[in-house]
């Protein structure tokens, strides 16, 4: 049941961020789009932006939540251990499983704020780290293309782009059962853990 609701939590927490964020600008451009225009004032404009303005609410109202739920759980961990977990560098959050470090004592703690679990180990646990990606391809159209026979139409003309995608932060840790953690991230976020994981174990 409590792996059951982790997931759930992760899933939610997954898509509270773009949700909030879109949902956000939507309501922003209804609102300007009704203040600037009689036209834009109907029924289904502001149906719109009520839900919007709805959605953009609870998603932010779910993240302030579980980072509360988070924090809360290191505060915890830190007065029954006597440690000093940094409440904030959560990796891996908005899900509710995420890594915390102390580095002053050379620890590090697995967390689940969904069930209150934790499990602290030495920094060493910790063997390496990198950032992966995928390459994707598409077509993508390049311009006007070749003109068709002797008509003034032209054909457009496609190319094949490849962009790096699917950013993610790697762990490798001293468990054979399990030796690698992956975190899905943004490809500036995998950048910046890959430094301050640099600095809390080498620094």
């Amino acid at each position: 049941m409590g792996s059951a609701k982790g997931l759930g939590l992760a899933l939610l927490a997954t898509f509270a961020v773009p949700a909030a964020g879109l949902s956000g600008i939507g309501a922003i451009g209804a609102l300007i789009g009704m203040l600037l225009s009689h036209d834009n004032r109907t029924s289904g404009v502001f149906t719109f932006f009520v839900v919007a303005v709805v959605i953009c609410f609870l998603s932010i109202r779910l993240l302030v939540g579980m980072h509360k739920k988070a924090k809360g759980l290191v505060e915890s961990i830190n007065l029954q251990s006597n440690l000093n977990f940094n409440a904030e560098n959560l990796l891996g959050y908005p899900s509710p499983a995420f890594l915390i470090f102390d580095k002053q004592n050379r620890k590090l703690a697995f967390c689940n704020s969904s069930t209150g679990h934790f499990k602290i180990y030495e920094l060493s646990y910790l063997l390496a780290w990198r950032y992966e990606w995928k390459i994707k391809e598409s077509m993508e159209l390049s311009g006007p293309g070749r003109q068709v026979g002797t008509t003034n139409m032209q054909m457009p003309s496609f190319e094949r782009v490849q962009r790096a995608g699917d950013f993610s932060l790697i762990l490798e840790v001293a468990d054979e059962s399990n030796p690698v953690i992956k975190f899905y991230m943004s490809e500036r976020a995998a950048k910046e853990w890959c430094a301050k994981l640099n600095a809390i174990v080498n620094g």
